[in-house]
C-alpha cells in the first residue's frame, strides 16, 4: 500500500524531482527504480515479509530508498538516530529482533564493537541512489506492520510503536489535504527523517503528492538561510530552536521569502519571541503543528490572527478528531482543561508487548495522549501542560528516567534527578541534580565522561548541580520545579 502510493505518484509525475541534495537531483521515476533494485537486493539477502530492518542513515536518498524498498517487501523499517551509542543500539537490535542493519560505511566504523557482538545481524552498506528498471512486483499486506518507531516512556524504557501500511497512507492523506501540499511544493528537509515529524511531514508528504524534498544533512544557520532564499522553498517543517536561530541572525534585518507559504514548528512549544522575531525578519508566521509518534500529525494552526497563530495548535487535521476530556472521561466545555484524546485511522493500534499500557493509553479506538489542554469557542486547541516529563532537547525527546538510570550507576552518586531548563533558543537544556555519597567526590566532567558511550550526545546533561539533598514535598514527592529555577 505504501509502495503503491509511491507508484501512483510516479505514474502521474515521473519526471518531477523527488529529491535535491547538494548539487544532485533525483526524479520520481529514477527513485522508484532505485527502490525496486534495493528491494530485490534485500530479498536476495534473505529479508522477508514481517522481518525488521534497521535503517541507521542520515537524511538523504538512501534513507528514502530504504523505507520504500522495505515497504515493497512487506518488511518493517526501523529508522534510528545516527547519534545513538552502542548500548542504545543494542537495545533496539534486541527489541525489534532485527537481523538486518542498513547503514553507511562511515557510521559503521563507529559501531565495530557492536557489530562484532551481533554476529547474527547482517550489515548492508550499498544502497542504490538510482538504477535501471527491474522486472517483477512483490505484493505486500495492506494492513501489515511496516514501521517501528520508538516513543520514550516514564519507566525509562522506550516503547515500540507499530505503524501499518494503511495507517501511514492515512497520515499522508490527512496532512497533505489539510495544508494543501502539491507537486509544485518544495519542502526544506532538515528535520531528521528518522523522527515522526520528518518521516510524515517531509518523506510521506512528498511521496504522496509529487512535491520535492530539498535535503540538508544537518541544520546550520547559513546553509538553511541560503537554501530558503535560493532554492525556492515553499514549505519549511522545523522545530523551535531552528526558527529561533534563524530569527536571531544578526546580519539580517529583513529578508522576505516570497515563495515560502508555510513554515511550521513541532516537537516543543514555540516561544512568542521566536514567533515575533521570525515573522519580523522573514514576513512569514510560524505555525504550530501538534503530533506524536503514535498518531502522526494531529493538528496545525492555520489561523489568521497573531494570538491564534502563536499560542494555539489550531484545529485537527482532516479526518482526525481531538476531544478534550475531564477526569471522568467525558468531554469538557470550551475553555475547560482536560486530556487530549485523539481519534484517527492513522493511529497505531498500540505498543509492542505492553498490554497493560495499551489498555490505559488506547481505548475505544482512540489515543489518550497524556497532554493537557483546552479548546476555545472556535475549536482551536491550546496545549497547557503534559502529564509526562519528557525533555525536548533540540527537537529530540529525552526521557529523564533513562538519563537518571545511567548516572545513578556511578559509584559516587547517591541520588540523581534530571530535569529540563529553558535554553536560549527555545529548546530545553538537560540538567542533572546529584547528591553524592558521603565521603565520595566526583566532578561534573567525570559525570559527563561516565555518560559518554552510554547515552547519545544530546542526552548527556549540559548542566550538573551537586546538592546536599533533593527537594521533596511532605509526602516525599520530588519537587522538580525547584530544580528548574536556575536557568543556565
Amino acid at each position: 500500500m505504501l509502495y503503491q502510493m509511491l507508484a501512483d505518484t510516479v505514474q502521474r509525475l515521473p519526471s518531477n524531482t523527488f529529491m535535491e541534495w547538494g548539487e544532485n537531483t533525483l526524479s520520481f521515476q529514477d527513485f522508484r527504480h532505485a527502490v525496486d533494485r534495493f528491494s530485490a537486493t534485500l530479498a536476495e539477502s534473505g529479508v522477508r515479509s514481517g522481518d525488521a530492518v534497521i535503517l541507521l542513515l542520515p537524511n538523504g536518498p538512501e534513507f528514502a530508498t530504504g523505507v520504500f524498498a522495505i515497504a515493497k517487501l512487506g518488511a518493517i523499517a526501523v529508522p534510528l538516530n545516527t547519534a545513538f551509542q552502542d548500548k542504545e543500539l543494542q537495545f533496539y537490535l534486541q527489541d525489534s529482533r532485527a537481523r538486518t542493519l542498513v547503514t553507511t560505511t562511515d557510521i559503521l566504523d563507529s559501531h565495530n564493537d557492536l557489530i562484532d557482538e551481533s554476529r547474527d545481524c547482517q550489515v548492508i552498506t550499498e544502497i542504490p541512489v538510482s538504477a535501471e528498471p527491474t522486472a517483477g512486483e512483490q505484493r505486500q499486506p495492506l494492513k501489515g506492520p511496516v514501521l517501528y518507531q520508538y516513543s520514550s516512556g516514564s519507566t525509562g524504557t522506550p516503547k515500540r510503536v507499530i505503524r501499518s501500511q494503511e495507517q501511514l497512507v492515512h497520515e499522508a492523506n490527512n496532512f497533505t489535504a489539510t495544508v494543501n501540499i502539491s507537486s509544485s511544493d518544495r519542502i526544506l528537509t532538515v528535520v531528521p527523517l528518522f523522527h515522526a515529524h520528518g518521516f510524515g511531514n517531509c518523506l510521506l508528504a512528498a511521496a504522496r503528492t509529487g512535491a520535492t524534498m530539498v535535503v540538508l544533512p544537518a541544520f546550520k544557520r547559513k546553509s538553511a538561510l541560503n537554501t530558503l532564499a535560493d532554492k525556492g522553498i515553499t514549505v519549511f517543517p522545523g522545530v523551535p530552536f531552528m526558527f529561533s536561530i534563524l530569527a536571531d541572525s544578526p546580519s539580517i534585518q529583513g529578508m522576505p521569502l516570497p515563495r515560502l507559504r508555510l513554515a511550521f514548528s513541532a516537537g516543543a512549544p514555540l516561544a512568542r519571541e521566536t514567533f515575533d522575531n521570525f515573522r519580523g525578519k522573514f514576513s512569514v508566521p510560524v505555525r504550530q503543528l501538534y503530533g506524536s509518534t503514535e498518531s502522526g500529525s494531529v493538528a496545525i494552526n492555520t489561523g489568521s490572527t497573531d494570538g491564534e497563530c502563536w499560542s494555539s495548535i489550531g484545529t485537527p487535521m482532516r479526518n482526525v478528531e481531538v476531544r478534550i476530556v475531564g477526569e471522568n472521561g467525558e468531554p469538557v466545555s470550551a475553555g475547560e482543561s482536560g486530556e487530549l484524546v485523539i481519534c484517527s485511522q492513522a493511529l497505531t493500534h498500540g505498543y509492542a508487548n505492553l498490554d497493560e499500557v495499551n489498555q490505559e493509553t488506547f481505548r475505544d479506538g482512540c489515543f489518550w495522549s497524556g497532554d493537557v489542554g483546552h479548546k476555545d469557542e472556535n475549536g482551536n486547541i491550546y496545549i497547557t501542560g503534559r502529564k509526562k516529563l519528557f525533555i525536548n532537547a533540540g527537537g529530540n525527546k529525552v526521557d529523564p528516567g533513562q538519563v537518571e538510570e545511567v548516572i545513578a550507576r556511578h559509584p559516587a552518586v547517591n541520588e540523581v534527578v534530571v530535569v529540563g531548563l529553558q535554553g536560549q533558543y527555545g529548546q530545553e537544556i538537560i540538567k542533572a541534580a546529584i547528591v553524592r555519597n558521603e565521603g565520595q567526590e566526583c566532578t561534573a566532567e567525570q559525570i559527563r565522561e561516565w555518560c559518554n558511550g552510554k547515552l547519545a550526545d544530546f542526552k548527556v546533561p549540559r548542566v550538573i548541580e551537586f546538592r546536599a539533598e533533593i527537594p521533596r514535598s511532605p509526602l516525599g514527592k520530588i519537587l522538580r520545579k525547584y530544580l528548574q529555577e536556575d536557568v543556565a
